[in-house]
């Protein structure tokens, strides 16, 4: 969004959320939410880098039921220790700690214990943006930019949940250095415009976003080639694990500006 009507200076948001993911684990909740916020951010020219990025955290749980005062500590304590690593801040922030429904039968239903992320940062161009749109020519490429490392695991996805099922291995952030260079990198890309479209992975898994990549483009779609992702348990795995936190960017380069 930009500032006023003459500038390029612009500002930047995004949100992440993982609420199934922290069913299984809440450390990983909180890794994969602060994960997606910053991968929905990455492609728009930040002018501060991911340094000049701050976040908001609105913690949503149903505290005082057993066992969950002890995973939002633990979801916090994970939240925090990711920041840091980062180098980023986490200002403010809200809680609504009482996410549990009662009736009168006594029956209850506890909320999904989880954190909306809220990430904003100073764009130093609007024009330079990338969008999610496939440039549908066979001379771009599309590049999986692995942010960290993450295991092909299934759990918390949407994939798992059509199954019925949770899982009991979700994505996560190995090496916060190492995401933080692929975000850099990411940025010095988009100064340079060498990249021409972009978009994160997050629900849904990789399928998803390229098809979302594809739906808004009315001219030519993907031949996807899959051999150079490894197996896993699952062979659907690298289609539908959603690795906000592992961060796959997907980006189309233009061979004639540069290169990657």
């Amino acid at each position: 969004m930009a500032v006023d009507f003459r500038g390029r200076a612009g500002i930047a948001t995004s949100i992440g959320h993982a609420p199934v993911a922290a069913l299984v684990d809440p450390v990983a909740g909180s890794q994969l939410a602060i994960a997606e916020a910053l991968t929905n951010i990455v492609f728009a020219p930040l002018t501060y880098g991911l340094e000049g990025v701050s976040l908001s955290a609105n913690w949503m749980w149903p505290c005082r039921n057993e066992g969950e005062d002890a995973r939002l500590y633990d979801a916090v304590e994970a939240a925090s220790d990711l920041a840091i690593s980062l180098g980023i801040n986490i200002p403010t922030g809200k809680d609504s700690l009482s996410m549990t429904q009662k009736y009168p039968n006594g029956e209850k239903v506890l909320s999904p214990g989880t954190v909306i992320i809220s990430a904003i940062g100073e764009v130093s161009d609007v024009k330079k943006i990338l969008s999610p749109v496939l440039v549908a020519n066979p001379a771009y490429p599309v590049y999986h930019i692995d942010f960290s490392f993450s295991p092909l695991a299934l759990g918390g996805s949407a994939f798992a949940q059509a199954l019925g099922q949770l899982g009991d291995e979700t994505p996560r952030i190995e090496e916060p250095e190492y995401f933080r260079e692929a975000f850099t990198a990411v940025q010095e890309l988009i100064q340079r415009g060498v990249l021409t479209a972009g978009h994160d992975i997050s629900g849904g898994g990789l399928i998803t976003a390229l098809l979302e990549m594809c739906f808004p483009s009315t001219k030519g779609g993907l031949s996807v080639d899959l051999t150079a992702f490894p197996r896993g348990r699952y062979r659907q795995a690298p289609l539908c694990r959603e690795p906000r936190c592992a961060r796959a960017d997907l980006a189309s380069r233009s061979p004639r500006r540069g290169t990657a």
